[in-house]
Order: C-alpha cells, then sequence, then structure tokens
C-alpha cells in the first residue's frame, strides 16, 4: 500500500471505530429501571391444630408433626389428643402410628383434625399389628 503512513494509521483507526460502535451498541449495560419498592412482609399466621385419634381396640398411639416433639400415649389406650402449631397457610403433613395388638386382629384407627371447630381432616385406616400412615391437612 502507497501513501503516507500517518494517513493509513488514521483510515485503519477510523475503519475500526465504525466497526467497533454497532459492536458496542450491543454489548453496553442496559439501563436499570430503579429498584421496585418491596412490600412488607407479612409474619406467618400461626394456627393451633387439634389432632384426634381414635382406635377401635386399645392400641400405643403416636402422633408426629415436622420439626415438633411427638405425641405418645403413655401405654394401650383407645383415643389421643393433640395440639400442634403450624403455619395456617401451609400446615404440615402428620405421620401417626397405631399398634395394635396382633391378637386383636383387624383393627381401625381414626384420625381427625379440626382448627377452630371446623374438622378440616377425618381419615380411618385398617390394619393388623402396626398401622401408620401420612394426613394432608389441606389449607383452610
Amino acid at each position: 500500500m502507497r501513501g503516507f503512513p500517518l494517513l493509513r494509521l488514521f483510515l485503519v483507526a477510523a475503519g475500526l471505530s465504525l466497526l467497533g460502535v454497532p459492536v458496542w451498541l450491543l454489548t453496553r449495560p442496559a439501563p436499570s429501571a430503579p429498584p421496585p419498592a418491596f412490600a412488607p412482609v407479612e409474619p406467618e399466621k400461626m394456627a393451633v391444630y387439634d389432632v384426634l385419634l381414635t382406635s377401635s381396640t386399645p392400641a400405643r398411639l403416636a402422633v408426629r408433626v415436622a420439626n415438633q416433639p411427638s405425641v405418645e400415649s403413655a401405654g394401650p389406650a383407645n383415643s389421643l389428643t393433640a395440639s400442634f402449631t403450624m403455619n395456617a397457610a401451609e400446615p404440615e403433613d402428620l405421620a401417626v402410628f397405631g399398634n395394635f395388638d396382633p391378637a386383636a386382629g383387624n383393627s381401625a384407627l381414626r384420625v381427625e383434625v379440626h382448627l377452630a371447630g371446623r374438622t378440616l381432616a377425618d381419615s380411618t385406616f385398617w390394619g393388623t399389628g402396626l398401622v401408620e400412615d401420612v394426613v394432608t391437612i389441606p389449607k383452610p
């Protein structure tokens, strides 16, 4: 290429600038909007759920809820009452156990869950020996 070196330098710099402008426009950070205003977070609404276990024959009864101490009968009993405090919006599942005398044959374990006088769940489980199941509490 003939010509003046300073002119060639200027032409190369101008050409690279023309090619670099579209790349810069595409890769520059977009202007950001102001951060959204945060709504105050409401604390979890807690509710007391009453659980009643009733068995057809005397059995060792127990009920468990995640992150809370389990409630068990001291010996064979026909019923067990427990209260658990849980998040009202998303209550935990209950694990219920009934350890029946195998000689008693087929036995039933009824589970009732109440919230403020309303029945939320009412389930009956049948079995011989150890009856264990999970009761899902519906959202009120």
